[in-house]
């Protein structure tokens, strides 16, 4: 077939088996490109999050003639994808894990009667002898890496099967091996092309740049407080807030379980368990997941409003993952950023504390260029965010009165929205206003201490909170 027969095929299978109208340029680019019978060049398309990857290879997987074999590092993308399968009635399989010798019998008997040409599988099952002489002995036409990234990084830590990945592709002789992820810097791509695809590999580099999502950061000072209050409308939910560790994704769920309707997530949690919560967010439209980093790879709700950070991770690549799981239905959306109350020193404190374009510095961070203006951050839009918990610390302090840091403390402690934080919480918040200026430290002679009074700023602070409450589009300030 020529390039128009191609396209020709491949959209009339994209209606006729997916129900697509059209597909985007760089899908049709990369379904072409796997179809092409002369060229057997390996692939590595770097989409952002949203752009339909996935149909990338499901596509091709049902029209080429052999199998096509599809590696996710996590347990819930691989199940995400066999719903996915299911759902279109295109038979496909799943190895894991866990199963037993007959239910892993029986997925090579349905590729061997090719009753189904599409397994679904992680790279510790291909690294067991046994799977890969079974595999051997079938035309695999196309070897799939999804969240590709996931091979550099942790390759070097904590999942060392990811090191002989090569070994396993040179074994099995895929026709060709393509690597898909939404964030693949320059130093990332080089070694993916090093140690997988090949020198000559072709790269398809669609960007990071995700224009419906709005970035915003917020110098928190009570983050509980300002959680809640972002997260106050429905129109922000569903949503998704991301923790650095699996005790702070219970305990902060526990805790907004009164305002919200909360699930928690990590991977420590029991896979059946895992399941039952990927199912009842995916189909609630105001509920708040709390989540390890483990929500952020692939899992696809589509309409998740906001994504808020409770910490920072450490790198750009991590970020635009992560909050690139709010919009892929590709209406607007907003990513928070927490800054000051991360566990571990991260890059991106200082990325998002500069008073420049925050979308451009999150995708120069990636080695790439953003070639179109920004659509919206706290920077460009000249957002000036007023952290809620200054804004509740303010309406408890009245001059000429002037407060002990402890009397204040004593005080916010039985008064709403305070009630909620513990007296360490309060006090911490406290110690961020005062590094950050937003209340004063002064020496009264008398009392021989110090005291706290309000900024000389509270009336242009209040009157900017009334002013945003009347802008038209108003989005909650925190």
């Amino acid at each position: 077939m020529n390039k128009f027969e191609t396209e020709e095929v491949i959209n009339r299978n994209a209606s006729e088996i997916f129900k697509i109208d059209y597909l985007r340029p760089y899908q049709l680019l990369i379904t072409s490109a796997l179809l092409e019978e002369d060229n057997r060049q390996n692939l590595l398309a770097v989409l952002p999050t949203g752009s339909g990857k996935s149909l990338c290879f499901m596509l091709p997987a049902v029209m080429l003639e052999g199998i096509t074999v599809i590696v996710y590092p996590l347990l819930s993308l691989m199940s995400d994808q066999e719903k996915r399968f299911r759902k279109l009635s295109i038979p496909c399989t799943l190895l894991k894990g866990g199963q037993s010798k007959e239910e892993r019998n029986e997925v090579f008997r349905k590729l061997y009667r090719k009753e189904a040409k599409i397994l679904i599988t992680n790279v510790e099952m291909l690294n067991q002898h046994r799977i890969r002489n079974n595999l051997k002995r079938m035309k695999i036409s196309l070897l799939v890496l999804d969240e590709a990234h996931t091979v550099i990084a942790w390759g070097n830590s904590f999942r060392p099967a990811y090191r002989s990945i090569k070994e396993v592709c040179d074994e099995l002789r895929p026709g060709r091996i393509v690597a898909f992820t939404a964030t693949s810097d320059r130093k990332c791509t080089e070694e993916l092309k090093e140690t997988v695809l090949g020198n000559d590999a072709l790269v398809i580099f669609g960007g990071s740049n995700r224009s419906n999502i709005i970035y915003h950061r917020v110098k928190t000072l009570f983050p509980l407080l300002d959680i809640i209050h972002i997260l106050s409308s429905p129109a922000s939910r569903p949503a998704l807030v991301f923790c650095q560790s699996r005790e702070l994704t219970q305990q902060l769920a526990s805790r907004l379980s009164p305002f919200f309707r909360t699930y928690h997530y990590h991977a420590g949690l029991d896979k059946d368990i895992r399941s039952e919560i990927e199912n009842s967010f995916y189909s609630d439209r105001e509920a708040v997941m709390v989540s390890t980093c483990a929500y952020g790879m692939g899992v696809d709700k589509s309409d998740i409003r906001t994504v808020i950070h409770y910490s920072l991770p450490q790198t750009a690549a991590d970020y635009l993952q992560e909050s690139g799981r709010a919009g892929r239905d590709g209406k607007t959306s907003h990513a928070y950023a927490f800054l000051g109350n991360s566990f571990h020193e991260s890059q991106l404190e200082e990325l998002f504390s500069k008073n420049e374009c925050i979308r451009e510095n999150l995708i120069k961070a990636m080695g790439q260029a953003v070639d179109e203006e920004c659509t919206g951050c706290d920077v460009c839009n000249r957002t000036d965010h007023i952290p809620q918990g200054a804004v509740e610390t303010y309406r408890q302090l009245r001059l000429p009165y002037l407060y002990k840091k402890d009397t204040l403390i004593r005080k916010l402690l039985h008064k709403e929205p305070f009630t909620i934080l513990s007296e360490r919480e309060i006090a911490e918040g406290i110690s961020r206003m005062l590094k950050y200026n937003m209340i004063i430290s002064r020496f009264n002679r008398l009392r021989r201490g110090k005291t706290i009074a309000k900024d000389s700023g509270y009336g242009r602070m209040e009157k900017n909170i009334n002013q945003e409450k009347t802008n038209e589009g108003y989005q909650p300030s925190v």
